[in-house]
């Protein structure tokens, strides 16, 4: 209805303009040409509000989002950044002092106590069942969130010293759901180094265990991933966003299930390119399965979010341990699985 009476009115301006002008031009006062100048241009002054109608329809759900957008714009930071900076870290040693933490007050503790030291160059592996707070480790060691209580530290200092861009500078992560953006293999691996070489980028694909797979693809480097990594399967996806954490070289490299998806053969041998690529660097690895924990200097148990149980593989696996029963329930999940995918092997 309304675009219908905005239309009638368009017209009966325009009739209107005629029928006036039309005994002007026909005493010689207006130029014939004028007539139809300005019949048009009445008609033509209109487009400006044909589109209300439209506009007005979206007006609720304009509305609706601009509030939603305020309502972000408005609240208050969960970290804030503190006013003078600390200065570089001179170290990376990683320390959780006694820390707790919650998402809100209401609810109950994920982390309870938390005493952890991960010094600089050590390998250590956070294993436990879904929801034993393993995620939020890496949530409040990058400052996602502050802790409830305790401190960490990185290099001697309260990371709330450093300025959030600073203090994730340093460490190179490959979440449990990474994201691919729509656009090609080397330009999601180049987030990582804009300026890195052909090179390297080969270097960190081969240490994934992908640089065949790409070599395979008929655009190669330059496959399109599709939005989120559409095109490529979770394991391949999960391949891509650690030869782009590889491709950092920050000194401190987490890894939140980096091998859910992916074969046992597959795993095994990127477990250990990884390994050798941080040899001299930090690596903490958080996972529910057991491939490459033999590797790892320490492994941390955590159950209801605290920490159960501590020790090398040999040490753990000797004891009789909750991690004993857990080791041996996944050795036997992943052997079904192989059985099940190689029934003549």
């Amino acid at each position: 209805l309304s675009q219908g009476a905005v239309s009638f009115c368009a017209n009966v301006a325009m009739w209107l303009m005629v029928l006036t002008l039309i005994p002007k031009v026909a005493a010689g006062t207006t130029p014939p040409a004028d007539l139809a100048m300005l019949a048009l241009f009445t008609l033509a002054s209109f487009e400006a509000v044909v589109p209300l109608p439209l506009a007005f329809q979206s007006l609720g759900e304009t509305l609706a989002a601009a509030g939603r957008l305020f309502s972000i714009v408005d609240t208050k930071p969960t970290v804030a950044e503190p006013e003078t900076p600390a200065t570089e870290p001179t170290g990376f040693d990683i320390s959780f002092s006694n820390v707790s933490f919650h998402y809100h007050r209401e609810n109950a503790l994920v982390l309870k106590e938390i005493n952890l030291q991960l010094p600089m160059g050590r390998k250590i592996a956070v294993v436990g069942a879904t929801g034993s707070g393993k995620s939020s480790l890496i949530n409040l060691m990058l400052r996602f969130w502050n802790p409830s209580a305790g401190t960490i530290s990185l290099g001697e200092r309260p990371i709330e010293t450093y300025s959030s861009e600073q203090l994730r500078s340093q460490f190179a992560v490959v979440p449990q759901h990474p994201h691919l953006f729509h656009t090609t293999i080397r330009e999601n691996l180049l987030l990582a180094k804009p300026d890195a070489t052909a090179v390297e980028l080969e270097e960190a694909c081969q240490s994934a265990q992908l640089h065949e797979f790409i070599q395979a693809l008929p655009d190669g480097y330059d496959t399109i991933v599709g939005e989120t990594g559409l095109k490529l399967s979770g394991g391949q996806a999960k391949r891509i966003a650690i030869a782009r954490a590889l491709l950092k070289s920050a000194p401190i490299l987490i890894l939140d299930e980096p091998t859910e998806g992916i074969d046992a053969a597959t795993e095994q041998a990127l477990m250990n390119a990884v390994y050798d690529t941080m040899a001299s660097r930090t690596l903490l690895l958080i996972s529910h399965r057991m491939t490459g924990l033999e590797m790892m200097d320490e492994i941390i148990v955590m159950e209801k979010g605290e920490i159960i149980e501590r020790g090398s593989l040999k040490q753990l696996l000797s004891a009789q341990s909750r991690f004993s029963q857990l080791y041996a329930l996944s050795r036997t999940i992943d052997q079904f699985h192989e059985d099940n995918l190689c029934p003549l092997s």
